[in-house]
């Protein structure tokens, strides 16, 4: 069998940043094809309360701080690996930081049709998602109005479903973020046609994961859904994946992080 080539385009748009992901070509030819500003919030404090002079007391115990939470622990590997996935993105932009969603639960809405294969690989992967977060769950909706928009979809139709796809990809997203570089929707294209369940799988699990986030690839681990080139279409995470979306979903690193802030927010073994 073979595969062809994968093509990632990152481009900055203003403030938001538009993401086109890698895409597993297929393994029979391709069919033929016939934000602005963050969001100011105004923080209005309460009026203030006329209070009475405070009574003398003997003494006064001062309120003892809360104990720093411990620094998530990872190794120099699984570090290295997260700087090369997590941090800025392909072409066209330079930014070097993280990137994520902040909401306890981001939705997702599937359009098209799955299949049954398609439709298990989902559950799976949103299972396996949420098992390794602390701070953000997948959660799959019926709401017109979910932060991602989750297509099937024959590749003819991928341009009217996001204007921004790019001719060639077999899955493609796109990613909006905030000036702070939090995550703020996301539109996920999947082809439905012309390649079998488990590439139509690894590509659910890859454009899904990346859209949470974790944007680059890299070639140095065949086994990790991140893997940059064809000769693999690992359908699971990796002991590695799962590091880093522990660390990127634990508490520790925040979007707008840099190099530095993450080592100085982690405990390296």
């Amino acid at each position: 069998m073979s595969l062809g080539s994968r093509r990632a385009v990152f481009r900055l748009l203003g403030p938001a940043l538009l993401v086109l992901a890698p895409a597993l070509a297929a393994c029979s030819p391709p069919e033929p094809d016939n934000s602005a500003d963050p969001s100011a919030t105004a923080m209005l404090g309460a009026p203030a309360t006329p209070q009475s002079p405070a009574i003398p007391q003997a003494s006064a115990a001062q309120p003892s701080s809360a104990p720093p939470l411990p620094k998530p622990k990872i190794d120099k590997a699984a570090l290295s690996y997260f700087f090369k996935i997590a941090l800025g993105a392909e072409y066209g932009d330079d930014i070097n930081v993280v990137t994520r969603w902040t909401k306890p639960v981001v939705t997702v809405r599937v359009n098209g049709k799955p299949g049954s294969a398609g439709r298990d690989c989902l559950d799976r992967v949103v299972s396996d998602f949420n098992k390794l977060t602390a701070t953000t769950d997948l959660r799959l909706t019926t709401e017109a109005t979910a932060d991602i928009r989750l297509h099937f979809a024959p590749v003819s139709r991928f341009k009217s479903l996001e204007p921004d796809y790019v001719p060639g990809n077999d899955g493609f997203f796109h990613v909006d973020w905030a000036g702070d570089h939090t995550i703020t929707d996301a539109n996920i294209l999947i082809r439905t046609t012309g390649i079998s369940n488990r590439i139509r799988c690894h590509l659910i699990r890859e454009e899904l994961t990346q859209s949470m986030g974790l944007m680059r690839d890299a070639n140095d681990h065949p086994t990790s859904v991140f893997y940059g080139r064809y000769s693999a279409t690992p359908v699971r995470y990796s002991t590695l994946d799962q590091k880093l979306i522990k660390l990127l979903y634990g508490g520790a690193i925040q979007p707008g992080d840099t190099k530095q802030d993450i080592t100085a927010a982690v405990d390296v073994r």
